[in-house]
């Protein structure tokens, strides 16, 4: 447990869910429907190309990728409608076997990944290697520079008691409770001091959750002041990444449950960087229909990041699980009035 000179705040928001209204979100297709080119990464795990999960991006044009098989990373680059690597891949230390890397996020001063903090998908067993936030910078060449990590925000979530009954060791038990709604992050980002977990399970009557805590003390010590947000976005539904456009959260949403299929959506959270009540606002839903792969592979949206931001869109690139070097498409996201 948090010793007490690290108190819980625990500040709950509740947001209602916009496809209940009269006029439902535009469907938007992508830019193109053939994916960005990628390069490849020399990844010791095999499967990591195909396994991008998180992607952030600092004003300075380097960009952080997050891949939830090994325990390595990378840094990359847009290069026009291309991404390509920069430096060598790096490895997370202390990492025994598999991190699960769900989400990356960047500030003025440090690169973040997290891993999931879940258990293992298939089995349902402990993991403890992906109970860990990485925080990272990078040199001139695009090498890493320095890497601290954290492993506080387990038991902060654990001290949270609308989540404690969820932030429980695996058993290598699926179907025991609450089974596969067991805790799973798969967003992230951060905006004024503070990191945001986004959380893709559990989902508990409709409603999902995104735990803050400060960023400096995450990794330095001190205080957490953790707050968790509840917001509605109905059954089945949860948080798959988090980003920061013109100060405000967006959320891509897709279904709690990754062996589901279902709808992706892009959804607007302002307020939730203020620490103010969210009024969620579902700006679009994504159309996959039209995209042409090299592999037939049914695509699962994981991560976005802004590239543009105009006063009546968000051009957001989004990265999938499922499709060759993360499928990079561009969406054109209307914003809301």
């Amino acid at each position: 447990m948090i010793a007490a000179a690290h108190r819980i705040v625990a500040i709950t928001a509740t947001a209602a869910w916009l496809c209940s209204a009269a006029i439902a979100a535009e469907r938007v297709a992508p830019e193109l429907a053939i994916p960005w080119q990628v390069d490849k990464h020399p990844f010791a795990a095999k499967k990591a190309n195909e396994a991008f999960s998180g992607f952030a991006c600092a004003t300075a044009g380097i960009c952080v990728l997050a891949v939830d098989e090994g325990r390595q990373g990378a840094f990359m680059r847009i290069k026009g409608e291309r991404l390509v690597y920069v430096g060598k891949p790096f490895e997370f230390d202390e990492v025994k076997k598999e991190l699960d890397a769900e989400a990356a996020a960047v500030d003025d001063s440090y690169f973040y990944v997290t891993g999931s903090h879940a258990a293992k998908r298939e089995t349902c067993c402990d993991n403890p290697d992906s109970r860990r936030i990485f925080r990272l910078t990078v040199d001139g060449n695009g090498d890493l520079g320095t890497i601290a990590h954290s492993e506080r925000l387990w038991d902060a979530m654990r001290n949270l008691p609308e989540l404690a009954s969820y932030v429980v060791p695996g058993d290598c038990r699926c179907d025991a409770a609450p089974g596969r709604n067991r805790a799973d992050i798969e967003g992230m980002a951060a905006a004024n001091g503070r990191l945001f977990f986004a959380l893709r399970a559990p989902n508990v009557e409709g409603n999902a959750y995104i735990v803050g805590v400060d960023a400096k003390a995450l990794f330095e010590g001190g205080d957490l002041r953790p707050s968790l947000t509840k917001i509605h976005l109905g059954a089945d539904k949860g948080f798959r990444d988090l980003a920061i456009a013109d100060g405000e959260a967006l959320a891509l949403v897709g279904p709690s449950d990754s062996g589901s299929a279902g709808e992706f959506s892009i959804v607007e959270l302002p307020g939730l960087t203020k620490g103010a009540p969210v009024q969620a606002k579902e700006l679009a839903r994504l159309d996959l229909s039209a995209v042409r792969l090299k592999k037939g592979e049914r695509l699962k949206p994981e991560a976005i990041t802004p590239l543009d931001i105009k006063p009546g869109r968000y051009r957001l690139l989004v990265l999938s699980d499922g499709g060759e070097d993360g499928a990079p498409l561009v969406f054109n996201i209307p914003r809301a009035p």
